[in-house]
């Protein structure tokens, strides 16, 4: 029997350990005990200096300073400047991706946002005054539907076209991510109320609803459309929109329990929480078998010609595999297994970690999305980058919400599927002087595929394809972070 044989059948014979309501319980803040910490307290401490990679952690600290500097400059005003990427996409799902990296390494920091961003808006001649009116002006792009037509179609205008379901999913988990942050940390903050406004308005009131969630192309079983806009077909669910509710509904779900209790009337914790579990299972346990190859997630199910009426039609599954895909949704799952007590969430949690960790392995541990490369080894568009950085990311909010002391194998896959990954990324020095930041800065990329390990040409955090992108950077930070988190933990776990 091989070792990866010898994981698979621990892990199948362990999937139940921890899954009890009992183990589940509550710190202060609504976590799980002896899950990963969401603060990285862990990789500083003095009394633990054995453990800690004096050089990765100088890494990590001049990584965390590119992407704060980077984000400001070019990420959160693409397109506004004249240096970022005139394309409305790159703010439709990669800057949320990104602030989610910045609050999973500084739960801090997000709250100095709206104290920093004025003069930078103003030296870079942005249209948007301040932090808060940009986030004010993507809440109402992201909740259009609760507009008049008229002025759906004037808000899908102005992007280009109107957002899909994901693109406003990914803004409503950052949001999210800022009121959790807050919550840990400072709950006091204002910013915290409005944030989880942001994300229930747009959660409960523009995406909770029979033309977005149905049966049509899964009979039986509730899922989430792709598309939504004004005179847009919808002909597609996607596995990303289905996650990305899952988690969304989940996260939203916990921060109303341990913030308002469970029957704030201003809050409809119940109704949160039913419809997240709905999507859930219909699209994840219940189709489960339909959707997945080789026990991975794939892209979703065509819906074209179909309709809820047709009960026994069935949509075609489309057998592409992105690694997002097998990410985005854990975090969620671990949650609704924390609040229903039902332990068939972290089952199938865990299961796909597995099938993700098995798949790594046949290209030397490294994850990413080999079907999507062109024939010279590099993405056709900036997507593959910033999908390996929301795996990671919401990979590390699952194991904030899993009791990680409670299964020793399925943490020493989690440490060697992390570790693996951690020593693909390469630092290296970058001129920035041509975009306005220090030169002594450092930036990282992991190479896309083990077998090009040489970037390719490009302009520098701009264009696409390019080998120092600010999501490529982001992602390279939550693996470093996450491998010390991980590693402590265990350290911690075994003494």
């Amino acid at each position: 029997m091989n070792k990866l044989q010898s994981i698979s059948l621990m892990l199948t014979a362990g999937l139940l350990v921890g899954c009890s309501s009992a183990s589940l319980g509550y710190n202060a803040h609504g976590q799980v005990a002896n899950s990963l910490p969401t603060d990285n307290s862990l990789l500083f401490q003095a009394s633990d200096v054995a453990s800690v990679n004096s050089q990765q952690v100088m890494q990590i600290n001049q990584l965390k300073n590119t992407v704060y500097g980077l984000f400001f400059k070019q990420g959160i005003f693409a397109g506004q400047d004249n240096l970022g990427s005139p394309d409305f996409k790159y703010q439709r799902w990669q800057v949320p991706l990104v602030i989610g990296s910045m609050i999973d390494v500084n739960r801090n920091y997000l709250g100095q946002f709206h104290d920093f961003l004025p003069n930078l808006a103003i030296q870079s001649g942005s249209k948007y005054p301040d932090y808060q009116s940009f986030l004010e002006t993507v809440y109402r792009v992201n909740n259009w539907d609760t507009f008049a037509p008229n002025e759906q179609k004037l808000l899908c205008k102005s992007t280009v076209h109107c957002l899909y379901i994901d693109d406003r999913l990914w803004w409503v988990n950052a949001f999210l991510s800022y009121a959790e942050g807050l919550f840990v940390n400072n709950p006091q903050d204002p910013n915290f109320v409005k944030m989880l406004g942001y994300a229930y308005k747009i959660f409960v009131d523009g995406i909770t609803r029979d033309d977005y969630i149905n049966e049509i192309a899964t009979p039986g079983a509730q899922s989430v459309m792709w598309f939504s806009g004004v005179g847009q077909t919808t002909e597609y669910k996607s596995t990303i929109s289905n996650s990305l509710y899952v988690t969304a509904g989940a996260r939203l779900a916990k921060l109303i329990k341990f913030k308002y209790g469970e029957d704030n009337p201003q809050y409809n914790y119940r109704q949160v929480l039913n419809d997240t579990q709905l999507v859930a299972d219909g699209y994840f346990l219940d189709d489960f078998d339909k959707l997945n190859s080789a026990g991975l997630l794939m892209d979703g199910v065509t819906t074209r010609g179909l309709n809820a009426s047709n009960k026994a039609l069935k949509g075609k599954v489309v057998n592409q595999m992105f690694t997002y895909n097998q990410g985005v949704v854990l975090p969620g799952v671990a949650i609704l297994a924390q609040l229903t007590g039902k332990s068939k969430y972290l089952e199938f949690a865990k299961k796909l970690v597995l099938a993700s960790y098995t798949s790594s392995l046949q290209h030397k541990g490294f994850w990413d999305d080999y079907g999507y490369l062109q024939a010279n080894g590099w993405f056709a568009d900036g997507d593959g980058i910033a999908f390996r950085l929301a795996y990671w990311q919401y990979f590390s909010l699952f194991l904030e919400n899993y009791d990680l002391g409670s299964d020793s194998k399925f943490r020493q896959l989690v440490e060697d599927f992390v570790t693996r990954n951690a020593h693909q990324v390469q630092v290296r020095s970058v001129d920035l002087t041509s975009y306005g930041m220090p030169i002594y800065l450092k930036t990282a990329m992991s190479p896309n595929h083990n077998n090009f390990p040489n970037l390719p040409s490009g302009k520098a955090y701009t264009s696409y394809p390019d080998g120092y992108s600010v999501p490529s950077t982001a992602g390279a930070l939550e693996l470093l972070v996450l491998q010390q988190r991980v590693q402590n933990f265990s350290r911690q776990q075994e003494n």
